[in-house]
């Protein structure tokens, strides 16, 4: 199968350039119906994606419109220029994602996907750095994702590694539950009183701790019933254990 990312950086960049614009999103939905618009009036075909000669008479349609005063021209010139803003700094196949504070595992990231990403987010929230990396603040610019380029050798080894981890996290939930299930009362997320103990993925272990769904109460049973060190008495023959947030437990496997 041909590399879409490929195919991505070696495509002209006004195709690349109204495709991104097409599939952003708009405060002002009518945009959506301008660049359509303009579109249609450029491509020969209703059915056939624009050429690059095509692609380039509809920018050159939307330039127009963002430059006279017409409804929402401001949001589209903004999103031509992030747009733009995108095309210059992607310049590689693959990158690595990474989560800073670090949550959760690297993922690997296509140049077609970390352009619609960076298009999305904006000038003011994508920043260049060291190495060609690109570094994507949240909303809250609390946390941000940083994009590294890699081979794509590494990007198949990372690939690899994940489905693995992915994997054996899916093998560690179902036997810290299959522990756990015996003996106490789990978690029903279908249920408004569904007040139990839950167990959820994190990073390389599971998180086992307590959820009150409407019921706030009730994690009196998870802190003084004796819940947690039932949970704590069951786990520690498999799994190593150490204290998470707000009472949970993290359990991770022990060596074998």
């Amino acid at each position: 199968m041909p590399d879409a990312s490929a195919a991505v950086l070696a495509r002209p960049s006004k195709q690349v350039a109204l495709r991104l614009l097409r599939r952003r999103s708009f405060s002002a939905g009518y945009l959506a119906q301008v660049i359509d618009l303009a579109v249609r009036e450029a491509v020969r075909s209703q059915f056939d994606e624009p050429d690059e000669r095509e692609a380039t008479q509809a920018h050159q349609r939307l330039t127009r419109y963002a430059a006279n005063g017409q409804p929402g021209s401001t949001e589209l010139a903004r999103a031509m220029l992030d747009v733009k803003h995108a095309l210059n700094l992607v310049r590689h196949r693959h990158y690595r994602a990474s989560t800073v504070p670090k949550s959760g595992l690297d993922t690997i990231v296509s140049a077609e996907r970390l352009l619609e990403l960076i298009t999305e987010a904006g000038r003011d929230r994508v920043l260049a750095a060291q190495g060609a990396a690109l570094v994507v603040l949240a909303e809250d610019e609390e946390t941000s994702t940083v994009y590294r380029p890699v081979s794509a050798a590494q990007a198949n080894a990372l690939r690899q590694a994940t489905r693995s981890a992915k994997e054996g996290a899916i093998r560690l939930h179902e036997g810290a539950v299959e522990v756990l299930r015996p003996h106490v009362r789990m978690a029903d997320w279908s249920k408004d009183d569904g007040y139990g103990v839950a167990v959820d993925v994190v990073c390389d272990g599971v998180s086992v701790q307590w959820w009150p769904a409407s019921l706030p109460e009730s994690r009196a049973l998870w802190e003084q019933g004796g819940s947690r060190q039932l949970c704590v008495a069951l786990l520690a023959p498999r799994f190593t254990l150490s204290e998470g947030d707000d009472g949970a437990l993290l359990a991770k496997l022990l060596p074998t």
